[in-house]
């Protein structure tokens, strides 16, 4: 009782402005298969003796956080026979997290998140592109609003070999993460190398459950189970997140290798999910449960140099995406005396559905380049150029640009 008392003490207390933004994965964040994700407290390091001092009261306790600014802009272009104007704003997002152990083995996790963006400029909001250019938008609103976007509580078995996680998230927690390609704050902006884009597209946070194994080092299997809004349906026919918790739930699993070559280290992902509510056709012939299944990797071929890919297939009767592809490449230190500078460059595409008129391959490329100035911030310029937007070969090109200041913190 002293544990809880002193725990929502200090969580009440912390500034309400130390919010920031989340990466699509929390797999290293919730330590799942004790893979925990590395903290850079830097600056908070002075306060490790005062922050012990905390943690006899608590018990194992971090909170940690960042807060992210960025300037974005994109060119005129003709999209099905409209001219839409190009746009310029910047915006920022953040994200407050906490990770308590309360009992051996068992871990709480709450993160808040918020920001304040222009949402309505998005190409995406739009209409001008089949799959979002910023993927930096979610859980920004015009008022900048703050919101519990996750609480969920692990157990771990057997050394951390099994573990369940219960409660409120999204499926992209636990599923399609990439070392090389999962976080638009410092990698990627677009939604195509982050995530699947047809999987980003009916990613929801409702109440959630999820379990896995891992019986060597090198497997890991994760199945999970989510209740449904039915959001694909009518507005009518929608329901909350915590009505009906079993009926015609989201179910997902993915299955992961990692081997390793000398130092070199590789992960091959395979998973898929269905969202068993049926929908209507795009064709207009009944109605069809919506499904996924892809592939993800990424792979060291170098101590400072590797590749990743994404390839994901659809259910073509309900999505107006029906496949996509993805690959790129991530070099650490490309400038000599730069060693925590990161570069990345990538290209990958989305197909429209054939029963529409947006049935070509839309075409994204990007590049990025982090510039670490500390272990606590970095400055990220990031470019995009789209061909056949909308899926449509006849829509005119779109170049887009951003820039990004990333700060972070950490308890020690």
């Amino acid at each position: 009782m002293i544990r809880f008392s002193s725990l929502l003490l200090l969580f009440l207390l912390i500034p309400g402005t130390c919010l920031a933004y989340t990466s699509n994965s929390l797999h290293n964040h919730l330590n799942l298969h004790g893979q925990a994700e590395p903290r850079q407290t830097g600056f908070m390091e002075d306060f490790r003796e005062s922050w012990d001092k905390v943690q006899n009261a608590t018990g194992p306790l971090t909170i940690d956080g960042d807060v992210l600014a960025y300037w974005q802009g994109y060119t005129d272009s003709r999209i099905a026979g409209d001219k839409k104007e190009g746009r310029n704003y910047g915006a920022y997002k953040a994200r407050l997290r906490l990770n308590w152990q309360p009992i051996e083995e068992g871990q709480l996790f709450i993160q808040l998140q918020g920001g304040q963006s222009d949402t309505g400029s998005n190409p995406s909001s739009r209409g001008m592109v089949a799959t979002p250019l910023n993927s930096l938008y979610t859980r920004t609103t015009a008022g900048g609003q703050v919101s519990i976007s996750d609480v969920l509580y692990t157990q771990h078995f057997a050394d951390k070999k099994i573990f369940v996680t219960l409660g409120w998230s999204d499926p992209e927690s636990f599923l399609d993460d990439n070392r090389f390609a999962g976080n638009a704050r410092l990698q990627f902006t677009n939604t195509i190398f982050n995530n699947d884009p047809i999987f980003d597209s009916i990613d929801e946070n409702h109440p959630i459950i999820a379990a896995g194994y891992s019986p060597v080092k090198e497997l890991r299997f994760t199945a999970l189970a989510q209740s449904s809004t039915k959001s694909a349906l009518p507005t009518d026919e929608h329901k909350q997140g915590f009505d009906g918790l079993t009926d015609d739930p989201f179910f997902g699993g993915q299955f992961t290798y990692s081997p390793t070559f000398g130092d070199l280290q590789g992960n091959y992902r395979f998973f898929g999910w269905t969202n068993t509510y049926k929908q209507p056709r795009i064709d207009g012939n009944g109605d069809s449960a919506n499904w996924a299944i892809a592939f993800n990797m990424d792979q060291d071929l170098t101590k400072d140099f590797g590749v990743f890919a994404r390839v994901g297939k659809a259910n073509s009767a309900v999505n107006n995406i029906t496949w996509s592809w993805s690959a790129g490449t991530n070099w650490k230190g490309p400038i000599a005396g730069r060693d925590g500078d990161v570069w990345g460059v990538a290209a990958g595409g989305v197909q429209g559905n054939k029963h529409t008129i947006n049935n070509d391959i839309e075409f994204h490329y990007e590049s990025f380049y982090q510039i670490k100035i500390n272990n606590n911030f970095s400055i990220v310029p990031d470019l995009t150029y789209v061909s056949n937007p909308l899926a449509n070969n006849g829509n005119d090109d779109i170049v887009f640009g951003m820039l990004k200041f990333l700060f972070t913190f950490s308890t020690p």
